[in-house]
């Protein structure tokens, strides 16, 4: 009697380990999960690549607002005016429209804003838009040189306010 109860439980024992092994045991893969939220810390021993796609924007008026869609849907913006536009404001969003693409409180998201325009000396000035608190590096400013580009990074502060900071890079070569 001893020995079937041993073999029972040693049975029962092969097929917990089995499951465990197979992915019964209650670890979740990423990408096999049923919400977005991720709430335990993640590695990723081959790197991890960030995607997004390219929105041209091209704009001679000298003035353009950037939309939603082009910020919830791209990870690069790039400003490709022609020679009739001697400069570009660019206007971020609204913080009410910004909040669909940083909806929560410390969410932060980063876009690089390039200027393609192809007209001499022609810069790309980003505005605030309503309830944006538009920041700089120290000893940087908001105007984007012609063939240059820059990290936009906007966080939620409030309900009612986000911060942006734009950070421009030149050509080091």
């Amino acid at each position: 009697m001893n020995f079937i109860r041993s073999q029972i439980m040693g049975i029962i024992a092969l097929v917990v380990l089995v499951l465990t092994m197979i992915g019964g045991g209650g670890g979740d893969s990423l990408g096999v999960r049923d919400t977005s939220n991720i709430t335990n810390p993640q590695t990723f021993e081959q790197g991890l690549t960030e995607g997004g796609g390219v929105a041209s924007v091209s704009e001679d008026s000298g003035t353009v607002t950037l939309t939603q869609a082009q910020l919830a849907d791209n990870k690069v913006i790039r400003f490709t005016g022609g020679a009739a536009a001697a400069a570009l404001t660019a206007t971020l969003p609204a913080v009410s429209t910004l909040s669909k693409v940083i909806p929560d409180v410390g969410d932060t998201r980063t876009w690089i804003l390039a200027n393609d325009y192809t007209a001499a000396a022609t810069t790309t000035t980003i505005a605030a838009g309503a309830g944006i608190d538009l920041q700089e590096v120290d000893g940087g400013n908001v105007v984007i040189g012609i063939n240059n580009y820059a990290y936009l990074t906007c966080m939620r502060e409030s309900t009612t306010v986000a911060m942006c900071r734009v950070d421009e890079s030149i050509p080091a070569d």
